[in-house]
């Protein structure tokens, strides 16, 4: 701390370097400072100013770094009265008249009072750094005192909520600092009642709350694009599903209808609400399972990949998405109708394939048998018409040249007859071919049922493809509630 100390206070352009220099290797006596400043404090490794030296490490990315180590730990080095007054007059700070620092209210904020006021607060103090890089801030227009004044003003309750101190209890003041590279602002925020605290859940919240007011245009759009590609996915599935039941030839179908049965069989023991949410553990791990085998279906698999890569992109506007996996479709909140889907339709189904193409047989020869006695009726109707007395001779010429002219032909006594054998011979035929199919269907459930009773699990490998997801999901995914929920749909 004691050389870190010395050269900030000592080295040549503190405020702005030459421009001459700014390309220049940075120097030993740099390289070697920075590397004591990681070892002591390893967290300054994630700050953006150390990614810009890492990447090329110039005499100007290593004083931005050093910079920005200095004043993040600055209550390292000197009392908090130290910090407040620096982050409020040091070379680059924005001045609100004849110092920086602002608050919730606009009013005349004197320096040296809240600085005592800070120094002498004996409950816990935060200090934190929003930071941004310079092409961010210029696109956005957060290159200003007022626009992260503004920003901090709107996210108050957020503020208060990740500390866990009530809004009524909750102090905090602010300055911005216009530097080259990463413009930021410096938050000290206390409690005046009850005492807070802040975890690292809390952190990322925070994280979130500034992300999404910052980036909310690009956010808006992304998350735009991303509704869409949830529609299709539940779209796609809906079909997929339908076409499982209709028994079609499909990749794997076999399997889905499997799966289906498998959680028909488990629904069926349960009582109460048959909704993802109302189940126990055990049943939702295969509703997830089945989810995540039905899934790899090829048209799924590139929509849910599209989804993941447009969510990639709105996450990496305030979140490191480096090395981070996909969101497994399973884990996802944004998609948990999917699930219930599943179940609806594993609850809908009938399972006896013989039953199921007979049903749709069946179904077809009633429409055609109803289309058969529509007409017939219809016939009827026109034959007893006619019987009626007509009083206008010209009136009854018309209709038998109408009748003629539609290739109808006269009868004997002179009314225009069809002739019925037809209608009647259909509608028999379609009766005989019903009872057919009716007994062909109970003959083929009890043959489907006793192929069934002797089909396993071990067909699909089913038990083994159960046990290695479980045994996956344990491994990868314990800690994602904790460390990850950004990527799990959270952040919309």
């Amino acid at each position: 701390m004691a050389d870190l100390i010395r050269y900030m206070a000592t080295r040549e352009g503190v405020e702005k370097l030459p421009s001459g220099q700014k390309y220049n290797i940075a120097s030993s006596k740099q390289h070697d400072l920075i590397l004591s400043v990681v070892k002591h404090f390893p967290q300054s490794k994630k700050y953006l100013e150390y990614d810009d030296y890492y990447a090329m490490p110039t005499i100007e990315n290593a004083n931005e770094f050093l910079d920005a180590v200095a004043e993040r730990y600055a209550d390292r080095a000197d009392e908090l009265k130290g910090l407040v007054s620096y982050i409020s007059n040091r070379p680059g700070v924005e001045k609100l008249g004849s110092h920086g620092l602002f608050t919730q209210f606009d009013m005349p904020i004197d320096l040296n009072t809240v600085a005592e006021r800070v120094a002498n607060h004996e409950g816990v103090i935060w200090t934190e750094v929003v930071s941004l890089r310079r092409e961010d801030a210029e696109r956005l227009h957060f290159n200003n005192a007022e626009a992260w004044k503004n920003l901090v003003r709107r996210n108050m309750n957020e503020i208060a909520q990740a500390h866990r101190i009530k809004i009524e209890d909750l102090e905090w003041y602010g300055a911005f600092h216009n530097t080259t590279h990463h413009p930021h602002i410096h938050l000290v925020i206390f409690s005046k009642g009850q005492e807070g605290f802040l975890s690292e859940k809390g952190i990322k919240e925070l994280r979130r709350a500034f992300g999404q007011d910052i980036f909310r245009d690009e956010q808006y759009k992304m998350a735009t694009i991303e509704t869409g590609y949830r529609n299709e996915l539940k779209d796609n599935l809906a079909d997929l599903l339908q076409q499982i039941q209709m028994r079609q030839s499909l990749p794997n179908a076999d399997y889905y209808l499997f799966l289906l049965k498998k959680i028909k069989d488990e629904l069926q023991q349960q009582k109460g609400k048959k909704l993802y949410g109302y189940l126990p553990r055990k049943l939702k791990k295969l509703v997830d399972f089945s989810l995540h085998e039905i899934a790899k279906d090829d048209d799924l698999s590139e929509i849910y990949s599209k989804w993941n890569e447009v969510n990639r992109e709105k996450l990496s506007l305030y979140y490191d998405t480096k090395d981070k996996p996909d969101v497994p479709i399973e884990m996802n909140p944004e998609l948990r109708s999917l699930k219930n889907l599943l179940i609806r339709t594993a609850l809908g189904m009938n399972f006896n394939a013989a039953v199921a193409v007979n049903t749709a047989r069946i179904g077809f020869l009633f429409s055609m048998l109803a289309k058969q006695i529509v007409n017939s009726a219809g016939k009827r109707l026109d034959e007893l018409n006619k019987m009626m007395p007509l009083t206008d001779s010209k009136e009854r010429a018309k209709i038998r040249e109408k009748k003629l002219a539609h290739g109808q032909k006269e009868g004997a006594d002179g009314y225009i007859t069809d002739d019925e054998d037809y209608d009647s011979q259909a509608a028999e035929g379609i009766l005989t071919m019903l009872d057919y199919l009716i007994s062909l269907g109970d003959q083929e459930s009890e043959q489907d049922s006793e192929e069934q009773n002797t089909q396993t699990a071990d067909e699909f490998n089913f038990d083994n493809a159960y046990a290695e997801y479980l045994n996956d999901e344990d491994d990868g995914y314990d800690d994602i509630d904790d460390e990850d929920e950004e990527y799990f749909g959270l952040s919309m």
